[in-house]
């Protein structure tokens, strides 16, 4: 898999982020770090769940359905939260 697609959560804020990337150690860490701009003012992001995938195209559009209430039902349903 070249690409995921994530979700990651602040439980100190209970604030979901919905993301895709190539490196997704490197993306959780830059998010901890503040370097993504719509995290940077909380830290402790843990990775609640992700999907890979073998082009960008596809991870892009998972993580969009992630942020739609037919994509907030799934990941309720699978992660039982």
């Amino acid at each position: 898999m070249n690409y995921y697609s994530y979700v990651l959560y602040n439980q100190e804020h209970h604030r979901f982020y919905y993301g895709f990337c190539m490196d997704l150690k490197k993306a959780v860490q830059a998010h901890n770090q503040g370097k993504v701009e719509l995290t940077a003012n909380y830290s402790n992001w843990v990775i609640l769940y992700d999907e890979g995938f073998h082009s960008k195209q596809e991870a892009i559009r998972r993580s969009r359905f992630y942020r739609s209430v037919a994509g907030q039902r799934y990941l309720k349903n699978i992660l039982n939260y």
